[in-house]
C-alpha cells in the first residue's frame, strides 16, 4: 500500500477520530469484525480543525484502472 500523498489524507490520518472512522469503514468492507463492531460503519468521515470547524467527507471507493 502506498503512503498517502494528498494533504487531505494526511489530515484524516492525523485526526484520531477521523482515522478511526476510516478504519471502521475499511474493516467493514473487508469483513473483519475487529473494528466493524466497535464503531458502526458509515461512508462519511467528520474532520475537525480550528480554521474550518467540522467538515464531513463522503468516502467513495474508486477501482484502480487496469
Amino acid at each position: 500500500m502506498k503512503a498517502p500523498q494528498s494533504e487531505l489524507a494526511k489530515k484524516i490520518l492525523a485526526d484520531p477520530q477521523a482515522a478511526q472512522q476510516l478504519r471502521a469503514y475499511l474493516a467493514s468492507k473487508n469483513s473483519r469484525s475487529s473494528l466493524s463492531t466497535a464503531v458502526p460503519p458509515d461512508n462519511v468521515i467528520s474532520l475537525h480543525s480550528e480554521q474550518e470547524g467540522t467538515v464531513r467527507y463522503r468516502i467513495t471507493v474508486v477501482p484502480i484502472a487496469a
